[in-house]
């Protein structure tokens, strides 16, 4: 009995399944094949996409140094190969270039290591493949370090990571998602394209595998500062390495996603809409039309936080509405936004790392952010 799928049987006609009708053939063959197709490829899209202008993203660091960092949602714990996609390119006559990325699921960690050696611009790429820790876990933080060679610099022009899909067929066996709990039962196809009965098993395992599909999450909006940036071949602050490493003002409506909520959505019994927030001390500032508060032990504290935003659909009426249900989620134009926020009148005078108390420093500033939705 073989889990397979196909992309081109994915859809049962909807009309073929209502009381009173005969069933079609094809009909639960078609219902199994999408949700094998759903569960081994859905939402195996990009979970980091972020772009950099010339000369900002660059190093000469001699030895691995941490650069970026972005929190990921997983696509399912059966989904345990990421791939890295990096365009950039080399200066200088050295070599021994390398980008190191680190995928961490609560302390289990899996790196990948991508060779550098194009000295135009070209791709790397590279994957990896982690053993989950035991437990429920629906994210995972990715680590980027560069290191380079004797008189070589490393210049990063974007950075692209995504899950694998799992290819066709899809082993046997209950697929947890993200809850050790709960699971998804894929289907035999060659059983479901037989002419025979229905049975009660077919109907409930759909019902599960649906429900438990619709909580997978997908990456909304990514970001990282980038810091610890160096260059000896362009020195000039004007020229290079001058990457943003702070959220400011600047940002008000302009570094935005717009998640799909539909009517119900905010009736949802499970998680559905996350922001998770990378800060170093405290920080107020106001999202999606919801004022929020990194509270740390210390100025200096580097930390991850996540907020579960909540759905107003009155509220979201005002919010980029575009006449489909798919609003503006950003940082808005608040006082509070404007206050706290990095700005030329909430200045910070040091580039993080490290952490340095006071606020004129590097203390209560955000340096990195996701937004993930199902």
């Amino acid at each position: 009995m073989s889990n397979s799928y196909s992309a081109t049987t994915i859809l049962a006609d909807p009309a073929s399944t209502v009381a009173g009708k005969q069933v079609t053939l094809s009909t639960p063959q078609r219902m199994a094949n999408g949700i094998n197709f759903a569960f081994a490829t859905g939402n195996c899209e990009n979970v980091i996409s972020q772009a950099f202008a010339d000369r900002c993203f660059i190093t000469s660091a001699s030895s691995y140094t941490e650069m970026a960092q972005w929190r990921v949602p997983l696509v399912s714990l059966d989904h345990d190969e990421i791939e890295y996609i990096v365009n950039y390119r080399t200066h200088g006559s050295g070599s021994g270039c390398n980008i190191r990325f680190t995928l961490d699921v609560n302390a289990t960690t899996v790196v990948s290591v991508l060779a550098l050696s194009s000295t135009t611009n070209a791709f790397a790429n590279n994957n990896g493949v982690i053993t989950f820790p035991a437990g429920n876990h629906y994210y995972g933080t990715v680590t980027m370090e560069i290191e380079t060679g004797s008189g070589a610099e490393v210049e990063i022009f974007s950075v692209m990571a995504y899950f694998k899909r799992i290819v066709s067929p899809v082993p046997a066996g209950q697929k947890n998602q993200y809850n050790a709990s709960s699971f998804v039962t894929p289907f035999g196809t060659t059983r479901t394209t037989a002419n025979n009965a229905f049975t009660s098993r077919f109907a409930h395992n759909m019902i599960d595998n649906i429900s438990e599909l619709r909580k997978r999450f997908r990456s909304l909006l990514s970001w990282s500062g980038v810091y610890s940036t160096s260059s000896t071949i362009y020195p000039d602050a004007d020229d290079a390495a001058t990457s943003q490493i702070y959220i400011g003002v600047g940002d008000i409506n302009s570094l935005f996603a717009y998640p799909l909520l539909p009517s119900g959505f905010e009736n949802l019994s499970f998680d559905k809409l996350e922001l998770h927030v990378k800060a170093i001390g405290d920080v107020d500032f106001t999202f999606f039309g919801q004022s929020l508060s990194i509270n740390q032990a210390s100025d200096t504290t580097v930390g991850w936080t996540i907020f579960d935003l909540e759905i107003d659909n009155g509220e979201l009426s005002v919010v980029g509405d575009t006449r489909l249900p798919y609003y503006q989620a950003t940082f808005d134009a608040t006082n509070e936004n404007q206050d706290n926020l990095v700005s030329l009148s909430n200045a910070r005078s040091k580039r993080y790392p490290p952490a340095v108390s006071g606020i004129t420093n590097t203390a209560d500033a955000i340096i990195a952010l996701t937004l993930i939705g199902v």
